[in-house]
């Protein structure tokens, strides 16, 4: 016969195992939708004369971003893929955006050309003020 302590710690252990997976869940579900849901949310609020963007590309790599200009027409785009997180590179000769993990491609205004990423280049909203360009 079982003495009605050991009962008690045998029910306490199927108890625990029971509820052992939802605990493992929680606890790994925090850092997995951490990076899922801001892995590119970065303070990319800044500002920069006009007058030292020129016509092309320029890469900001402190605020993670880039900023595409040809003559009136402005895009700022974040430079992290969209598929992992991964700063991207721009290639010039090329004209696109290729991610150095996994070889995803956009465009210049970052558009999917080639996967894995789904998901466009996130634009940034930006405003112009005084022949200054506010990124937010």
């Amino acid at each position: 016969m079982i003495e009605p302590t050991t009962k008690k710690v045998i029910n306490q252990r199927r108890v625990f195992v029971k509820y052992l997976p939802f605990m493992l869940a929680g606890t790994l579900s925090y850092p997995a939708g951490k990076f899922i849901f801001f892995s590119e949310i970065k303070d990319q609020s800044f500002m920069i004369a006009l007058n030292k963007i020129k016509d092309g590309m320029t890469e900001i790599k402190k605020h993670s971003v880039y900023i595409y200009k040809k003559g009136n027409k402005i895009e700022v785009l974040n430079a992290h893929c969209t598929h992992m997180g991964c700063i991207i590179n721009f290639y010039k000769k090329k004209d696109k955006f290729i991610c150095p993990c996994h070889h995803s491609e956009f465009s210049i205004s970052g558009k999917v050309i080639k996967g894995p990423a789904k998901r466009n280049l996130v634009k940034i909203p930006f405003k112009i003020k005084h022949e200054t360009l506010y990124v937010s």
